[in-house]
């Protein structure tokens, strides 16, 4: 018998508040099958938080999603993003040249910009970090071709920084400058309704990653930004993936015992002796390693080691054919 096919996901829109929309928008990502818009009224029209990324059929899939709100790309009357991740800005350049609109993004998306690494820099990275040749070259392979999720050149027309406020039908939303996951990560409060977009910084379960090699601890930089949002005292989020949610600081303190675990797992595995990153990593995540999370569960143990670094707990030693890093003692 036939397996059933797997049901094609489409872009989807849900009113949240009176005047706040949920664009849910397709991912062909892996483990992220989704991202979240936001399309908040404006008078007549709508300030458009996050944009998606930019792949085949993307556009069609954001249109569907903003046309069950009773909007279209003409309401766009400004643009904000979150922060300079494709899933959240790939689209953003082609929406505000169609709606002759703004882009508004914290001047962080710069280091993205000038700082992105090609492919085989990505390679010479892991290549350093310890990851076997054999299989880097099966996710190289799988990367190649692949598109950048980004449509046209990014850009910004105005700097989102704590000052700047955006006016929409649901009040006036306030800039929380949230380093850590990206270094162009902003929230944004509105304090009235006690509202918080969240982006990535919390999502609805928890789940982390952060930037390495654009700051010197993107993990400290989270924990800082962690204090920023709970003292907000916000009542709901909403988040860059998965549904709205409640109980923000729940969510605050779930963040910061994960990382206080697997912070901890990476001293008790340092201990056994120098090791590289990969190996760590392999170590660390134990069996939920797999090949097509590979890039991602690196990138986090770099973020982790980066930041017991700069605690002076850890030191990298250089070496050839791989770095390999050491406890120091207290």
């Amino acid at each position: 018998m036939r397996k059933p096919t797997r049901t094609r996901e489409i872009g989807r829109g849900e009113r949240i508040l009176p005047g706040v929309w949920r664009l849910r928008l397709p991912l062909d990502l892996p483990a992220v099958p989704h991202c979240n818009a936001w399309a908040l009224q404006a008078g007549d029209g709508i300030v458009l938080v996050d944009t998606g990324m930019h792949d085949r059929g993307s556009m069609t899939h954001f249109e569907t999603a903003l046309q069950k709100t009773g909007h279209s790309v003409d309401d766009i009357r400004l643009i904000v993003i979150t922060h300079a991740h494709i899933d959240h800005c790939g689209q953003a350049p082609p929406l505000a040249e169609r709606a002759g609109c703004e882009v508004w993004m914290h001047p962080g998306w710069k280091l993205h910009a000038r700082d992105a690494p090609d492919l085989d820099e990505t390679i010479e990275v892991a290549l350093q970090s310890g990851v076997p040749e054999a299989p880097l070259q099966r996710w190289a392979e799988r990367r190649r071709g692949l598109g950048s999720g980004q449509a046209g050149t990014l850009y910004a027309d105005r700097d989102l920084l704590p000052g700047v406020t955006i006016e929409t039908d649901a009040g006036t939303w306030q800039v929380i400058e949230t380093p850590g996951h990206a270094p162009s990560h902003v929230c944004l409060h509105q304090p009235e309704q006690r509202l918080l977009i969240s982006g990535d910084h919390l999502l609805g379960r928890v789940s982390q990653y952060f930037d390495v090699g654009f700051t010197p601890d993107p993990v400290g930089e989270f924990l800082d930004s962690l204090d920023k949002v709970d003292a907000l005292d916000a009542r709901l989020a909403l988040a860059g993936h998965a549904r709205p949610f409640t109980d923000l600081h729940g969510h605050v303190e779930a963040n910061r015992t994960l990382l206080a675990r697997n912070l901890d797992a990476v001293r008790a595995q340092l201990r056994t002796g120098e090791q590289t990153a990969y190996a760590i990593t392999r170590a660390v995540v134990g069996e939920h390693f797999t090949e097509e999370l590979a890039a991602w569960q690196l990138a986090m143990t770099r973020a982790w080691l980066t930041h017991l670094e700069a605690r002076g707990e850890v030191a990298r030693i250089p070496g050839t054919p791989a770095d390999h890093w050491a406890l120091l003692e207290p």
